[in-house]
C-alpha cells in the first residue's frame, strides 16, 4: 500500500535526474562543439600560415628576380644608347655632304637637258636620271635643314661634354640617360636584398601572419659594377663581356637572336627541264670604254640564259655550320642600309631610296670613326668632304693644273659620268633602227658611274655627239635575243649561228669632285674615363652556374639563388582558450616554404628572363645555420622584422631532428 504523497515525491526525483542528464549532455555537446570548432580553426590557421609562408618566399624571390631583370634591362638599354651616339652624331655631316652633291648632280642634268639632247632615248634616259636625283635630293633636304640649319643641335643629344655648357658632364641627352640608368642599376643592386625582405615580409603579414620573413635575412644580388670598357663588345659585336659558353651567352644571342647563320645546303637532283630559250650565249666586244668604279642603275646589254636541257636541283636539307652574333650598332646600321641601299637580292630593281647617293657610305665612315673614339685613341681623324665642279671646260682646266703640279691645284678625287644605252638588232644607220620590237634601252634606269681620279672622255677616242655627250658604237654576238627580235638559227651542221647585237653607249659628263678634308668631331670627349657609365655584371666570384651540376639544390644555385620563407602566428584556441591549450612549446604555428630564382635563357645580368618558382624545402640544417647567422641583419628592416623574431623561430625549428625534418618535408 502506497502512502499518500510518496508517488508525487518519486516523480519529482525522476524529473531531477532527467534534468541532470540533459544538462550533462548539453555540457558534453558544448565541449564537443568547442573541440570541433577549435580543431577546425587550428587546421584553417595551419593552411593560412602555410599560404602566408608561400606568399612570403615567392614575393621576396620575385622581387630579387625583378631587380635582376631591371639591371639587365638597363645594361641593354645603355648599349643601345651608346650605339646610337656615333650613328646619330654622324647624321648632320653625312646628310649635308650627300645633299650638296645630289643637288649638284640634279643641276648638271637640268643643264644638259636645257642645252639640247640629240636623241629621244637619250633625253628619256637623262630625264629619268634627273628625276632620280631630284627624288633623292628632296629626301635629304628636310634632313639637312633640320640637322644643319635649324635650332635643333644633334650635339646636344650625343656629345658628352658641350663647350660653354655650365655644370659637369654629361651634357648630351643620351649620355645623361645612360648615366641615369647606371645609377638606377647601382641603386637596384644595392637595395635588392633589403627590398626583397621587406616585400616578402609585407605580403606574409597581409596574408594573416604575425611574423614573416625570408632567409637569407638580407639576401645579396650577385652583382658587380664593371667599367665603361666592358660596353665595347656588346655594342660592336653583341657579345656580353662576361660571356661563357654555353650558360651565359647574352640577350643578343639567346633572346633577340641577332645572328648571321652559315649553312651548308644538301641538294639532290630533281628533274630534267628543257632549255630556256630567249637569250643565247654571248661573245665579243664590250666597247671602247673601259672605266671601272661605282655604278648605280642597269645596263641595256643582254645576258645569257641556259638554252640546253638540264637537271634542276632542290634543297632537301640544311646543315648549320655556325653563326656569328651582331650587336645594336650593326643592327642600327643595317636599318639605315636597307632604307638607303636596299636588300642585296633586290639590287637589280633599285630598291634603295638613296641608292645613287653616298649617304650610307658617308654615314658608315663617319660613324665608324666616332665609334673608334669611344674605346680607342682620341686623336682627331679626317674624312674627305665632296665638292663638285660640273662644267666640263673648267674640269679639264683644273685637271691640267693638277697634272702639271700647279700651286694650289685641287686634287681630283672622282669623276662622274652618266650612261644611257641602246641594245639593237640593227646598227644606228639602218632604216629599221629603233623600230618596235628591235631594241631595248636602259632609259628607265640609266647608269650613274663614279670613277676614281680624273677621267677625260676626250681620251677615249670616241665621237663627241653633242656638248658633254660622247657616243660609243660597238657590237657583240649572240645566238638568240628575243627581246630585240633575234631568233635562234642553225647552219647546215645544225650548229647555232652567231648573230650581231649592236650597242649604242652614250656617256654624259657629270663633273669632278675636288673637295678637301674635314675633321670628324668626337662625341665621347671625356676627360676621365672613370666618369663614364658602366654595366653591372654577374659576380661569379661567389660561384658560377655549373653545367656538370645544374640541379637547383646544388652549388651556387642553392647558396645564392634559393630562399626560405618563414611565417608564424598564434595557436590560441578560438573557444574556451583557458581549457584548450596547445602543448607546442613555441606557442604558435610556424610554416616554411622554399623558392628559387632562375634564368633558362642566359645566366647573366643582361638577359631579362629571371623568374621565381616554388620548390620543395630541403637541407634543413643549412637553413637553420643561415637563419642564425643572419638574425642580426633583421635590424636593417626598420622594424618590419626584428632580430628577436628570427632567433625565436630559429631556436624553435632547430630543435627538430634534421633527419626527421627532411623526411617529413619530403614524405
Amino acid at each position: 500500500m502506497v502512502r499518500p504523497g510518496t508517488a508525487h515525491l518519486s516523480r519529482r526525483r525522476c524529473g531531477g535526474q532527467v534534468m541532470f542528464v540533459v544538462l550533462l549532455a548539453a555540457l558534453l555537446l558544448a565541449g564537443f562543439v568547442m573541440y570541433v570548432v577549435n580543431v577546425g580553426d587550428q587546421v584553417n590557421r595551419k593552411v593560412l600560415t602555410q599560404n602566408a609562408a608561400d606568399s612570403t618566399v615567392i614575393s621576396g624571390a620575385s622581387w630579387m628576380a625583378r631587380s635582376m631583370n631591371i639591371v639587365g634591362m638597363n645594361n641593354v638599354a645603355q648599349t643601345r644608347m651608346l650605339a646610337a651616339v656615333p650613328i646619330l652624331d654622324a647624321f648632320p655631316l653625312s646628310v649635308k655632304m650627300a645633299h650638296e652633291e645630289t643637288a649638284a648632280w640634279a643641276q648638271v642634268l637640268d643643264g644638259q637637258l636645257s642645252s639640247g639632247v640629240p636623241d629621244a632615248h637619250l633625253r628619256a634616259g637623262l630625264e629619268s636620271l634627273r628625276d632620280r636625283m631630284v627624288k633623292q635630293r628632296n629626301i635629304l633636304k628636310p634632313l639637312d635643314d633640320l640637322f644643319n640649319y635649324s635650332d635643333f643641335h644633334m650635339s646636344h643629344v650625343t656629345t658628352w661634354s658641350l663647350r660653354g655648357r655650365t655644370g659637369p658632364p654629361p651634357h648630351g641627352q643620351l649620355w645623361q640617360a645612360a648615366e641615369a640608368m647606371d645609377e638606377f642599376s647601382q641603386a637596384t643592386a644595392s637595395s635588392a636584398g633589403l627590398l626583397s625582405q621587406m616585400n616578402g615580409s609585407r605580403f606574409g603579414n597581409l596574408n594573416g601572419s604575425q611574423v614573416a620573413f625570408i632567409v637569407p635575412v638580407m639576401p645579396v644580388m650577385p652583382a658587380r659594377r664593371a667599367t665603361f670598357g666592358e660596353f665595347e663588345k656588346p655594342v660592336k659585336k653583341g657579345l656580353i663581356p662576361d660571356r661563357a659558353y654555353p650558360q651565359r651567352l647574352g640577350p643578343y644571342d639567346r633572346l633577340y637572336k641577332w645572328r648571321d647563320y652559315k649553312y651548308r645546303s644538301i641538294r639532290e637532283r630533281d628533274r630534267l627541264v628543257p632549255g630556256q630559250g630567249g637569250h643565247g650565249q654571248i661573245r665579243g666586244s664590250k666597247g671602247s670604254v673601259d672605266a671601272g668604279g661605282r655604278r648605280r642603275g642597269r645596263s641595256a646589254r643582254g645576258s645569257s640564259s641556259n638554252p640546253n636541257p638540264h637537271w634542276s636541283y632542290r634543297t632537301v636539307g640544311r646543315v648549320l655550320l655556325g653563326y656569328t652574333v651582331y650587336g645594336p650598332y650593326t643592327w642600327m646600321m643595317r636599318r639605315v642600309h636597307n632604307y638607303a641601299q636596299g636588300w642585296w637580292h633586290r639590287a637589280d630593281y633599285y630598291p634603295g631610296q638613296l641608292a645613287d647617293t653616298y649617304f650610307h657610305q658617308y654615314l658608315r665612315q663617319i660613324a665608324d670613326i666616332k665609334l673608334g673614339y669611344m674605346w680607342g685613341p682620341q686623336a682627331p681623324k679626317y674624312l674627305h668632304y665632296p665638292q663638285w665642279i660640273t662644267g666640263y671646260p673648267r674640269c679639264r682646266s683644273l685637271a691640267a693644273q693638277a697634272a702639271g703640279g700647279a700651286p694650289g691645284a685641287p686634287r681630283i678625287t672622282r669623276t662622274m659620268l652618266y650612261l644611257v644605252e641602246v641594245r639593237s638588232k640593227y646598227p644606228k644607220d639602218h632604216p629599221s633602227y629603233m623600230t618596235r620590237g628591235t631594241y631595248v634601252t636602259n632609259g628607265d634606269l640609266p647608269i650613274a658611274m663614279w670613277i676614281d681620279g680624273w677621267e677625260d672622255p676626250a681620251d677615249w677616242k670616241i665621237p663627241q655627239l653633242a656638248q658633254w655627250v660622247w657616243e660609243d658604237q660597238y657590237f657583240y654576238e649572240t645566238t638568240e635575243d628575243w627581246d630585240i627580235g633575234i631568233r635562234m638559227r642553225h647552219d647546215v651542221n645544225n650548229r647555232p649561228v652567231w648573230q650581231k647585237v649592236y650597242m649604242i653607249a652614250q656617256y654624259v659628263f657629270g663633273g669632278i669632285d675636288v673637295g678637301g678634308e674635314v675633321e670628324i668631331t668626337n662625341p665621347t670627349n671625356y676627360s676621365d674615363r672613370g666618369d663614364l657609365p658602366a654595366p653591372i655584371l654577374m659576380d661569379t666570384s661567389v660561384g658560377d652556374y655549373d653545367m656538370a651540376r645544374p640541379h637547383h639544390d646544388l652549388g651556387v644555385r642553392r647558396e645564392v639563388f634559393a630562399y626560405l620563407g618563414v611565417a608564424s602566428g598564434p595557436d590560441t584556441a578560438k573557444s574556451y582558450p583557458s581549457r584548450f591549450r596547445s602543448a607546442n612549446p613555441f606557442g604558435g604555428i610556424c610554416a616554411l616554404a622554399q623558392a628559387e630564382i632562375y634564368n633558362t635563357t642566359s645566366w647573366d645580368l643582361w638577359t631579362q628572363d629571371w623568374k621565381a618558382k616554388m620548390v620543395p624545402v630541403s637541407q634543413w640544417g643549412k637553413w637553420m645555420d643561415v637563419m642564425l647567422d643572419g638574425a642580426d641583419d633583421a635590424a636593417q628592416t626598420g622594424g618590419q622584422v626584428s632580430p628577436e623574431q628570427v632567433r625565436i623561430v630559429q631556436e624553435y625549428l632547430s630543435r627538430f631532428d634534421e633527419q626527421l625534418a627532411d623526411q617529413s618535408l619530403n614524405h
